[in-house]
Order: C-alpha cells, then structure tokens, then sequence
C-alpha cells in the first residue's frame, strides 16, 4: 500500500559504505570503563542511530513515526535506547522513515513507518520496536536501506531486498512492492559488499565490480544512460579493483584498492568532487583523494576518511554539513574543522535543506554537524528536527558531541564565562559553572534611546583546545541588541548559534553585547538576556552568563 502523498522524483543518501561484511562497524581501543562509546554511527533523513561498543542500539531525532523504535512517537535530542536491542547488534542502520538492525546471530530487526512494506515482516503496519523481517532470522552478513525499502546481504554472498519497487530499486526484474525479501536478479552469489540509495542500489562482487539498479534519471546506475535499470547492470569502466560502493542521494561514489575515488550521477551542488557541477552518466575521479579508507554518499554531499583518520567532504554546504566552519558549496573535497586524524568511519545523510554528517572516533565518541532543524513536505515525515543529537536545534558548522555517548572527559572540561559592564574588570561568573547564569549577571539601568555595553569574557578552562558555541538572544520591541568580537559584528551567528570560536586551553576570547532601549519604549521596561556557551568536544558542557537591563 502506498503513501497518500506523492513522492518527489529524486532520492535519498543510502547513509553508509559497505565495506566487507557491516557498513562503517570499525573496533577501535576501549575508551574509559564511565564511558558510552560507539563502534558504528548512521545518519539518516531526519534521525540517527549508532551501534555501542556493548553491542546495544540507541537513536535520536525524528520519532513521529517509530523510527526510534523505543515504543513511542516522541522526538528525541538525546539517544534513547531501542526497544529489546540492548545488546547483541552487529549494525544499526537509519534512512527516511526507519530504522533496521543486524543481529550478531545474523538476523535483521526494522521498525517505523510501513506504509511501502518497508520493514519487511508481511506487512503495511507501523512498529514503534523492532519487528522481524519475514525469512531473514539468520544467515545476513549485512543491511543497507533504501528510501522506503532496505536489502540484505547474505553469509552465501546472495543479495535478497523488500519494500517499495517503483523504481526496480529491489532488482527482481519488476517494478512490483514486496512486503517479504527476494533475491536480487542474477546476484544469489558472488556479492561482497552492498549499498542502497534513495531509489537506487548497488552491489561490489568479491571480484571487486560495481553492479547498480533502480532509478538512473541522474545516471547513478553508472552505466552510461538515463534509463532505469529493473536488474543489476555494470558500472562503466568498475569491472574490477574496486574496494567499497556507497549509493546516495541521486549520486553513487566507490573507493577503489589504490585509494582514490570514483562518483557518478547528479552532480548540481558538486558532490561529485570533480571540480564542477556537471552530471556524470559514469563514473570520474574526485579531485585531490588518495589514501583513503572509506565513503560515504549522502543527499548532496559525500564525504571520506582516509588511511591517517583524516574527515573530508564536498558538495552541497548550505547547512554546514561539510563541517569545515562556513556554508560555502565545495566542488572538491575539504577537511573536516578538527578532524583531520582520529576519526574511525563517517555517516553523511539529511534530506532536502536539512542534511548533515556523523562520524565516530576512535576513541569512540560520535560527533555530528549541518542542518539540524525540521523538514517536511514529503510524507510520512514532519520533523522538528534534533538529528545532531546535541540536545538543541541549532545547526552546527563544525562537529559538536552527541549527547549521552560521551567519553571521561576532566572535570573542567568546560567553557567558563564571565560577564562585566566595563572592559578592564569587574567580571561576575568565573569558575562558577552552570547553565542558567545564576550568581553569573551584571544588570545595568538605561533611558529611551540610551546605550549600554556587557563584556562578554569566554575562556577554554579544558586541558586541551576545544571550540565552543555561543548563543544569545536578539531584539525585541524594545530593545536592540548587537552582538561585536574584535569590532566585526556577530549578531546574526549569535543570535542563530551558529557562532563558534576555537580556543587553545587557557585562551580567551571577548563579545562584546551592546544594548540599546529604543526611543518607544516605556519606564519599567526590561530585557533579561541569558547568553550560554556550550564545548563541541563535549556538548554536555555547558556555561551562561546573565545580562539585564532595565529602562
């Protein structure tokens, strides 16, 4: 049964490469006995889920349709435990409208929506927990989701998919849904690796070809045309030496033995990363790689980690999903802000104006950024947004912490505000940490159209360099605010929270708040304004301080 609301012609990011048997499942050295660490991170459209180093599931984000699976239908800014799935996961994947997780036993587990029998059990019926999916209890080395559908590789090298077909992207050679898993044309043996898009899907073979299927109107299948593909076909120029595939969006990228990258299909905000925006029926080199250990294509924008732990993405910018500090579309690969070693496997999802990046460390921290507020306008979703997982919405340019998987950090792991009416001293709030600005106020009386200045003192108390974000309030009917740092001004990035700024440990940086009372404004007037700084290292940290002022 398909959804009332008529789908928009593109597709979406297949959110992880496969690589061998689990997409972007890394081990990595055991962080602190206190900590809650990751092995694996999926960014989905508007939701993420993550696989823990105890084998447990847990996700956040968009939850109006189950796609949590913790048995509710409330958002979550936090991770929140899957339902039954606290331990013995092998990989946890999200998509648009849900979520499904391999089993160590080798089974697959979905819940969400099913209104395109995405699960997979039978059925068109939502689930708010994991549901079995009909025939597949054992023997699945790996799980890659599309859209509305999802696919399954096989212990026996055989690739079996279920869900929406409208476009062939489950390969049997009929455009027909199926609420159970069939094979895929041609591929019962033989397959190494798998990889969902939006509408599309691809294979690696263990002799190291890309075989793609499904919708190809941007030419993502690869194979020289813009005609759907029911039945897996070759990949121009891919018969051999190829090491991973990631299908996203509408575009497909595989990382070849020698380190270098090849993408194909739409190409309009540079996701390719050839250099320019033109859309490419096979596939071309992506500028500037080498050495690098694993892709991943998301909506428009696809980014890579290479061999020394580096993060770098290109395409699309607009919501600072390449997290390199700016909304500035790349057509060539960037380095991540503060990630250029240490980073274990990357996750690029988000859908519409919305998309962003995941990414685990090798510490076992999960780190996100982009867009991270609400999207709809495409049934069944209609998110408020929290994807990031950072316990706001508040998209972030630079990588943030997800909240509740954090490692052992010191205890003076934070920002530590002060704020004074006067440039030289007189500061309240040092070393007095907390997030309401308690015991942290200066409060200044002004007439109508008078001026008054609040310094704003931000400091990195933490032993290693760490960037903060910082965000205030703006004006209102009766007072103006504006928000300087070195005389430029910042009040638009204050006021979004998209302001950050990198500290050494021990640096020091001043905003400078200027409040005026506008010339309307009545005796008795006030503007309590509270302006908070929260550390990317560790989103949980937390500062404020109070500005109050009174006509």
């Amino acid at each position: 049964m398909r959804s009332i609301t008529p789908r928009i012609s593109s597709r979406f990011a297949r959110i992880m490469t496969t690589v061998g048997l689990v997409a972007g499942v890394l081990a990595f050295d055991a962080p602190a006995a206190s900590a809650t660490s990751a092995t694996a991170v999926s960014a989905g459209g508007v939701h993420s889920c993550v696989r823990t180093s105890t084998g447990a599931a847990r996700c956040w984000g968009y939850n109006g349709v189950g796609t949590l699976g913790d048995g509710t239908k409330i958002d979550r800014l936090k991770p929140v435990s899957v339902s039954g799935l606290g331990s013995g996961v092998a990989d946890v994947q999200a998509v648009w409208d849900h979520s499904c997780a391999l089993t160590s036993g080798g089974g697959v587990k979905c819940w969400g929506h099913n209104g395109d029998a995405e699960l997979g059990d039978g059925t068109h019926k939502m689930s708010l927990v994991p549901v079995n999916v009909q025939g597949l209890n054992s023997g699945v080395a790996a799980i890659s989701l599309g859209f509305d559908s999802g696919c399954a590789l096989t212990t026996g090298g055989g690739v079996k998919c279920w869900g929406y077909n409208g476009n062939g992207q489950l390969g049997d050679g009929t455009r027909t849904e199926r609420t159970t898993p069939v094979d895929v044309f041609g591929l019962t043996s033989g397959v190494a690796a798998i990889s969902a898009g939006w509408d599309h899907t691809c294979a690696l073979t263990t002799g190291g070809a890309v075989k793609c299927w499904g919708n190809n109107a941007h030419g993502e299948v690869g194979d020289g045309t813009k005609t759907d593909r029911l039945k897996p076909v070759a990949v121009t120029g891919l018969s051999s030496g190829v090491a991973a595939v990631s299908a996203g969006y509408d575009h497909t990228c595989a990382l070849l033995n020698s380190g270098a990258v090849k993408c194909w299909g739409n190409n309009g905000r540079g996701e390719l990363g050839d250099g320019s925006t033109k859309t490419r029926t096979n596939p071309v080199n992506v500028g500037g790689l080498s050495s690098i250990a694993s892709i991943s294509a998301g909506h428009n924008h696809t980014c890579a980690v290479t061999n020394g732990g580096g993060a770098k993405c290109w395409g699309n910018n607009d919501r600072g999903q390449l997290g390199d500090g700016s909304t500035k579309t790349r057509k060539r690969p960037v380095n991540v802000h503060g990630m250029t070693s240490g980073v274990s496997s990357i996750s690029a999802g988000g859908w519409g104006h919305q998309e962003f990046t995941c990414a685990v460390t090798t510490t076992g921290k999960v780190r996100c950024w982009g867009g991270n507020g609400g999207v709809s306008g495409l049934a069944p979703v209609t998110s408020r947004g929290g994807q990031l997982g950072d316990g706001t919405r508040i998209d972030r340019y630079i990588p943030i912490t997800v909240r509740r998987l954090l490692g052992a950090n010191p205890k003076n792991y934070r920002p530590d505000m002060a704020i004074s009416k006067f440039s030289g001293g007189g500061y309240a709030g040092n070393n007095i940490y907390n997030g309401t600005g308690k015991n942290q106020t200066r409060a200044a009386n002004i007439n109508p159209g008078g001026t008054t200045r609040f310094f704003i003192h931000l400091q990195n108390d933490a032993s290693v360099s760490d960037s903060f974000f910082v965000v205030g309030p703006g004006s209102n009917a009766d007072f103006a605010v504006r928000y300087t740092l070195g005389g430029k001004s910042i009040t638009g990035r204050i006021v979004s929270g998209t302001f950050w700024a990198s500290l050494n440990s021990g640096a020091t940086k001043t905003i400078v708040a200027t409040v005026t009372a506008r010339s309307g404004a009545s005796a008795g007037s006030k503007r309590a304004m509270k302006i908070l700084a929260r550390s990317a290292g560790d989103s949980g940290r937390v500062d404020a301080v109070k500005a109050v002022v009174s006509i």
